[in-house]
């Protein structure tokens, strides 16, 4: 994973983010105050590419991006070519485990960010240069709010809860949505089967009577 510089500075007073995010192989500029838009499974093996262009232009817009995805039809097409409940298991904890590292890449980060910080802010210190310091410990304290904001999530994940389960329910709903498809598909097709037939019992004393 790279590596990026989270501050540039413009003039002697500012500090300008520029946070390529880096997922895989692939660094991915991420602009704020613009639309969003996500893209994170159609690609072929080796471009896989994330493009996140919305909320806060921070790095816990890659969170909110896979958080967003809908696997509802993955898992109907999942279920298409097997449906079988063990096959279901399978690709939700690739689901699971993917976003979880997701979370792991994002949250390493934010603490390269955070001592940047700090090595900035303790130099602006020594130097006397007040506006700068107070520019970098809002900067701080956006990143500590955001550093929580990502535990919570990863919470919520981890116990596919609240509005962080939107993964892995759209895909359980998708594939079992794609197992009551089959079997309603199977059904007329399936041979009927007759009620069974219970004989009553003979009453002893009549029959010889």
């Amino acid at each position: 994973m790279s590596i990026f510089n989270f501050f540039k500075k413009e003039g002697s007073n500012n500090a300008a983010m520029a946070m390529p995010l880096v997922i895989g192989q692939q660094e991915m500029p991420v602009e704020a105050s613009q639309e969003c838009e996500t893209d994170v499974d159609g690609a072929q093996p080796g471009n896989r590419t994330l493009t996140v262009t919305y909320a806060t232009g921070w790095p816990i817009d890659v969170i909110y991006g896979y958080l967003h995805k809908n696997y509802e039809e993955k898992g109907f097409d999942d279920a298409m070519i097997k449906s079988d409940l063990a096959f279901r298991d399978i690709n939700m904890d690739i689901i699971r485990n993917k976003i979880l590292m997701v979370f792991r890449e994002v949250n390493l980060n934010y603490d390269v960010m955070q001592r940047d910080l700090e090595s900035r802010m303790e130099t602006c210190s020594a130097a006397g240069l007040l506006t700068t310091l107070c520019e970098l410990e809002k900067q701080a304290a956006i990143i500590n709010a955001h550093k929580a904001e990502l535990q919570r999530l990863e919470n919520d994940f981890r116990s596919n809860s609240n509005e962080a389960s939107v993964p892995l329910q759209s895909y359980e709903c998708g594939f079992l949505r794609g197992v009551a498809t089959i079997a309603l598909s199977n059904s007329g097709s399936a041979p009927k089967v007759l009620p069974a037939t219970v004989t009553p019992p003979v009453n002893s004393q009549r029959a010889t009577a």
